[in-house]
């Protein structure tokens, strides 16, 4: 590999807006071309970063360097982009979630170990300062044992300007459970390092238009005893909460950057470290990835066991 990893990031939309702006941060990569379907969008964005561009992203490897790819790209996408990529020789960082089946995850993972090359998956959350400060609260007993879990989310899934295809189960993968859902179970994954032994849930579409959920309610038990309860609701903007319950006090967090501790006198705000954005943390441990260096970054197997998880949920009915 170069000094830094070469990179071309696919899909150039709010995501991938991210991933470029921690590529200009970073002296581990390099970005080194762009690709999307929509060329108004992606050519000032080549002409601001002073590389080439593409709408088909076959031509990267034909003719650019690249030596890995981010992809941000509808879901339906993701098997197929990935497996392309790898097949030819690049590292991938795909973002969440990995694909719309576990099948998809497997031939994404087979691919990756023909190629022997990097697949990791962008479940960004893990670098939020006060996810990270939970766990740390978790694995020292500070507040005692983990109970239990609650979140609520609440957002309008269906506003007029998301993407259509969202609202398409055979491309998207779901809703409120496949889009939201899997954030949750990064999170609760990332804290609690085991597996859900019993899953149960109910989900239903009020908006007869389309093929995905628009709410579920999501109850897990994980093998440590600790459970969780997850209300999504894609129907109205309500907001959102989400608190870890320990044997001796509470915590809440907000939006990954903010956090209140409870020990039975009221909620306080806890303090966190200023860390550098979630998205450049993320691309430092992918580039550590690709050298074979430690690395906290979300692998195959772990984004697979997300897929794996959503599709109990998506049993349940």
């Amino acid at each position: 590999m170069a000094l830094k990893l070469k990179i071309a990031v696919i899909g150039t939309g709010i995501i991938g807006g991210n991933h470029l702006r921690a590529i200009a941060k970073s002296e581990s990569a390099e970005l080194c071309a762009l690709c999307d379907v929509n060329e108004a969008v992606v050519a000032p964005l080549a002409e601001k970063y002073e590389v080439p561009y593409f709408t088909n992203y076959k031509e990267i490897v034909e003719k650019t360097d690249a030596e890995a790819v981010i992809l941000n790209l509808p879901h339906w996408l993701h098997c197929e982009v990935t497996e392309f990529f790898l097949n030819h020789g690049l590292h991938v960082l795909v973002e969440k979630p990995m694909a719309n089946t576990v099948a998809e995850c497997d031939r994404m993972i087979l691919a990756a170990e023909r190629s022997g090359k990097k697949l990791a998956v962008g479940h960004v959350q893990r670098y939020y300062g006060a996810l990270r400060k939970v766990k740390e609260i978790y694995q020292s007993k500070e507040l005692g044992e983990l109970c239990m879990y609650t979140e609520m989310r609440s957002g309008d899934f269906f506003a007029p300007e998301r993407p259509k295809w969202f609202l398409d189960k055979a491309l998207s993968g779901g809703g409120m459970v496949m889009n939201i859902g899997a954030h949750v179970l990064d999170k609760l994954f990332y804290v609690l390092e085991c597996e859900p032994m019993q899953v149960f849930a109910t989900y239903d579409n009020v908006k007869n238009d389309c093929s995905i959920e628009s709410h579920g309610q999501i109850h897990i038990r994980f093998e440590n005893k600790v459970s969780a309860n997850i209300t999504l609701n894609g129907c109205g903007n309500c907001g959102s909460e989400n608190v870890f319950y320990f044997s001796e006090g509470a915590i809440k967090i907000a939006g990954g950057k903010r956090m209140s501790k409870n020990v039975g006198n009221g909620w306080e705000e806890v303090p966190l470290e200023t860390k550098d954005d979630p998205f450049f943390q993320q691309l430092e441990e992918f580039c550590k990835l690709v050298k074979d260096e430690p690395s906290e970054i979300v692998t195959a197997d772990y984004g697979r066991r997300v897929i794996k998880t959503i599709e109990r949920i998506y049993d349940c009915k």
